[in-house]
């Protein structure tokens, strides 16, 4: 790993495919408490839980100590990592590799949320189609017959594409950016022949397929007619990928505290399983249950049962589920294995015997997957010849090193001695054969493909070297005038990027401005901020920090303004400076902090900015203002911004009326009075558009 700042995006990324109450509740035991999630502080001794972790807005608080972060931060603290160790860790459980290269075009990788933003329109228009369409009727229609009720149908977000080439598009399509957005995700398609573009999903049920924060990433679409395919998803986006995502996790885990997770093989299966109130399955999305399936459903919970049908194609499945479990087992997980009767599906069978029934059947006939592996392994050996066991012995060690060295591997090479008749001893000297062997292959495949990169790139330069000359030949004028060659640039450069003795303290710099403690960095900022026009303290976050776990309420109009900007950022672009500025609460120079970071980045998440500002007191005010907020009533977002816009356009006006009359006592004429006169006018005027205030 080369030294060098890592770039923001990539942290960002991580983050978001990070979940942190799944993170935190593998090593504190949480609580569900209303939308939040609860627990005795892990980083101070309490005997009644004051730490909250919201999954929303992706950060925990305590309101004990003061203690505050995203994902990252938890994990480096409470593991006591450094910052490579703890991204590597969390970038390694989300599919992702550190990057090895200092390439500063990666430092500006292009936020993804105007795909996010336009995936969700998409949704919104499916979901009226299925209200409003013209031939709506014959996807209510088929719903109906399947048994999905209107709540469901709800929960679930389920729409309607409706026939025809370019409904979608001449709804969201018509300008070049979101024709654009729609084309990356897939859901329009462009044909070089016609030189035009069609929607991709048409006459279809759709079912969006929503990531763990509830965001829509991609689409399911079922026929209506007899065309093929049936099923249609979504290809893959820079914010979908099939070998990761399962539809119906993100419904599942609303649906309150998970013991098992099901995994079936369709989204009306799914669908259906909610209906009659099994509200714990998922489906894998067109391609076979994969690895990263099965660690993601493991950090969710700690039992995984496989539904498959009985037939051969189902039994094929199930294998393939079972050999790519394997690399995901450890000890206090477990995975089993349920085969439906033959012409059954999960949909059909819990329609016909009801949910008592399939929950019994789930319990009775499940097998676990310890008999599963070697029933399978077995069904076409001898066990009584020792041609047979020896034959069972080769196929299963290899499986076996697939394994994470844990207990329950442990056990299985118990059961494989057993079946065998080897000691396990002899099997274990056999795996640890096998492991030295793989390790060794690993590092040779690693080796070439290092030597082959750099033959590449020593093959590139010297192209580039023998292009270069050439040019210099073909024109005698260049070679004469060509200005002499700088060196001491190329110098400054090299220097610039040198790696640092201690390649740890270097890239502990990369954490945005980092996660030094607060001490050295308090009058840091990052630096697309723009600094603050009064020092934010201690003491004023000391201010704002909430007493008790009790119930807080949000009473000035900048702490009500945080609170606004922390559900819906893009506000943040319509309050002018000035407006924001005219508070004079404890909390304005946060607020004025918040809003400024906003415009100049306003995809930035909470998590990135409370990574951003870690150690800092900006940072534990903001996590203290969030952490009150998430404990508050859900408000119309609509109504709350209306009557918050006003509130605050009303104090800028009273300003002007006081500094009017101020103005007015120190020097009366008339010009004066016809400013205050005038005033005061804008102000009645003002309160005469007084919108209805929320509820909340």
């Amino acid at each position: 790993m080369s030294a060098g700042r890592i770039p923001q995006s990539f942290i960002d990324e991580v983050l978001l495919r990070t979940d942190v109450v799944d993170l935190i509740d593998a090593r504190v035991k949480l609580k569900r408490a209303g939308k939040n999630y609860s627990a005795c502080c892990p980083f101070h001794q309490e005997k009644s839980p004051s730490f909250t972790v919201n999954r929303e807005k992706q950060f925990y608080y305590c309101f004990g100590c003061g203690a505050t972060g995203n994902a990252l931060s938890f994990l480096i603290e409470h593991d006591r990592l450094d910052f490579i160790d703890g991204l590597r860790q969390l970038a390694g459980a989300a599919g992702l590799t550190l990057p090895e290269t200092r390439d500063a075009a990666a430092a500006h990788k292009p936020t993804q949320q105007p795909l996010f933003d336009a995936l969700e329109r998409a949704a919104v228009f499916f979901e009226q189609r299925l209200r409003s369409a013209t031939q709506k009727q014959r996807a209510v229609g088929y719903l109906k017959n399947r048994g999905v009720s209107g709540a469901i149908a709800k929960q679930f977000r389920i729409g309607y594409a409706p026939p025809g080439w370019d409904n979608m598009l001449q709804s969201l399509g018509q300008d070049t950016a979101m024709r654009d957005l729609l084309l990356a995700s897939g859901l329009a398609i462009f044909n070089p022949q016609r030189q035009s573009h069609y929607d991709a999903m048409r006459d279809r049920v759709i079912f969006p397929i929503r990531d763990f924060r509830g965001r829509v990433i991609a689409f399911g679409g079922r026929v209506l007619n007899d065309d093929k395919p049936k099923y249609l998803n979504s290809p893959e986006s820079p914010v979908f990928h099939k070998g990761q995502e399962l539809y119906g996790l993100y419904e599942a885990r609303q649906s309150g505290k998970l013991t098992r997770l099901l995994v079936v093989e369709g989204y009306m299966d799914v669908v259906a399983l909610a209906q009659a109130g099994i509200h714990e399955a998922v489906a894998t999305l067109g391609t076979a249950t994969s690895t990263t399936h099965v660690e993601r459903l493991f950090r969710v919970v700690p039992e995984v049962v496989f539904c498959f049908d009985g037939d051969s194609a189902g039994r094929r499945a199930a294998w393939r589920a079972l050999e790519n479990a394997l690399p995901a087992l450890r000890d206090g997980v477990g995975a089993k294995f349920l085969f439906l009767p033959d012409g059954e599906d999960p949909d059909s069978l819990v329609r016909k015997e009801g949910a008592a029934m399939f929950r019994a059947r789930i319990d009775a006939d499940s097998v676990p997957l310890a008999d599963q592996l070697f029933k399978h392994l077995s069904e076409s050996l001898n066990l009584a010849s020792i041609e047979g066991r020896t034959q069972l012995a080769t196929v299963a060690l290899p499986l076996l090193m697939t394994m994470p060295e844990s207990l329950f591997r442990t056990l299985l090479l118990q059961r494989l001695s057993e079946i065998t008749q080897l000691s396990v001893a002899v099997l274990e000297k056999q795996l640890a054969q096998m492991l030295e062997k793989h390790e060794a292959q690993t590092v040779a495949r690693e080796q070439a493909a290092k030597a082959a990169a750099e033959a590449v790139a020593q093959t590139a330069q010297q192209t580039a070297s023998t292009q270069q000359s050439h040019r210099h030949a073909q024109s005698n004028y260049e070679q004469n005038h060509q200005p002499q060659h700088d060196s001491s640039h190329d110098a400054a450069y090299d220097t610039h990027w040198a790696a640092d003795d201690d390649e740890r303290s270097s890239i502990d710099e990369a954490y945005y401005a980092s996660l030094a403690s607060s001490s050295n960095q308090s009058d840091e900022r990052p630096s697309s901020f723009t600094p603050s026009k009064r020092p934010f303290t201690q003491q004023a976050a000391r201010k704002l920090r909430p007493q008790a776990p009790a119930r807080p309420g949000l009473r000035s109009l900048s702490a009500q303004a945080i609170r606004l900007l922390l559900r819906e950022p893009s506000h943040a672009q319509l309050w002018p400076e000035a407006m924001l500025g005219s508070l004079n609460d404890p909390e304005t120079e946060l607020l004025c902090t918040l809003a400024q970071a906003l415009r100049e980045a306003p995809e930035r998440s909470l998590a990135a900015l409370l990574g951003s500002w870690h150690g800092r007191p900006e940072g534990e005010a903001l996590a203290s203002i969030a952490a009150a907020e998430s404990l508050l009533p859900d408000a119309d977002s609509t109504l709350e911004a209306e009557a918050l816009s006003h509130r605050l356009h009303s104090r800028l006006l009273e300003q002007r009326i006081a500094h009017a009359d101020n103005t007015l006592q120190k020097s009366p004429n008339m010009e004066n009075l016809l400013a205050l006169t005038l005033a005061k006018r804008e102000f009645a005027d003002w309160m005469r558009q007084l919108p209805q205030a929320p509820s909340s």
